[in-house]
């Protein structure tokens, strides 16, 4: 039996309400994932100032100090909602990149509740919070939570923020210890207060820092990235389904002005 015109002219309004409403959403990720994009360059000046003042205290020979060991794993997943599969596929990504004895931090209390339905439980974890300007602060308790985590979990730290482009394999990232880099032309040695044990200690959890504050804001990146694509999918599919009770709408109209019309006619 044809729907009548009312009901489906609610359901046209309902639709169009929910439409505005993924439009906002749609809106407010493309406005995250474009401040979270203009912040990396500041965030890579910083990493590279770290790097460089390394380089000027003889950091190649940090990489041959790190402890050896699996290490730890940071993980920057999904906190918010409409991200499409976005969680499950960062967890994927995760179980696919974790060693035995590896140390697990997750950032994004959605994919840590995915990871955890596949009996993975993070030795610390927190949430991504949803405005760039956060990250610094997030950044510096994070980097506390790895130094912490380091004693028991000694070796490198790597990290999945995100995914890759289509086609390409998901792959950890190193953290730390930090590729090194030569200093800048023309630099000479600094003049320094402080022991070069003592300065290299502090500039190492800088670059580690800085790594972190990288990871995360493109972990915030691409949760916005994917939360705007869900969203042009929900609105691809809201105009499919539009359609359909428009076109339906148009028949029940048809079909109601035919019966009052063949009413009217009998009534003579």
């Amino acid at each position: 039996m044809t729907a009548r015109p009312e009901e489906l002219r609610r359901r046209l309004a309902g639709l169009d309400q929910i439409d505005d409403v993924v439009g906002a959403l749609r809106a407010i990720a493309s406005g995250q994932s474009a401040a979270a994009r203009s912040a990396l360059p500041a965030i890579e000046a910083h990493a590279l100032t770290t790097r460089r003042a390394m380089a000027r205290l003889a950091a190649p020979q940090v990489a041959a100090t790190t402890p050896a060991g699996p290490g730890l794993l940071l993980v920057i997943g999904a906190s918010q909602g409409f991200a499409g599969a976005y969680p499950q596929r960062v967890a994927a990504a995760t179980l696919q990149a974790l060693a035995p004895d590896t140390g697990l931090l997750v950032v994004g209390r959605r994919t840590v509740q995915a990871l955890l339905d596949h009996g993975r439980r993070p030795l610390w974890s927190t949430d991504l919070p949803a405005h760039p300007a956060a990250i610094p602060a997030l950044a510096s308790e994070v980097t506390a939570a790895l130094i912490s985590q380091a004693v028991e979990h000694p070796g490198p730290i790597h990290a999945i923020a995100g995914l890759p482009a289509a086609g390409h394999a998901p792959a950890a990232v190193r953290l730390f210890p930090p590729e090194p880099v030569p200093p800048a032309q023309g630099m000479e040695r600094p003049l320094m207060t402080l022991a070069p044990a003592v300065l290299m200690a502090s500039l190492l959890q800088e670059a580690l820092f800085a790594a972190v504050a990288r990871a995360l804001m493109r972990g915030l990146e691409a949760e916005a990235a994917a939360r705007m694509q869900a969203m042009a999918q929900a609105r691809s599919n809201l105009q499919r389904r539009r359609n359909e009770v428009e076109a339906a709408y148009r028949q029940a109209r048809q079909e109601q002005m035919t019966t009052e019309m063949i009413e009217l006619a009998a009534e003579r």
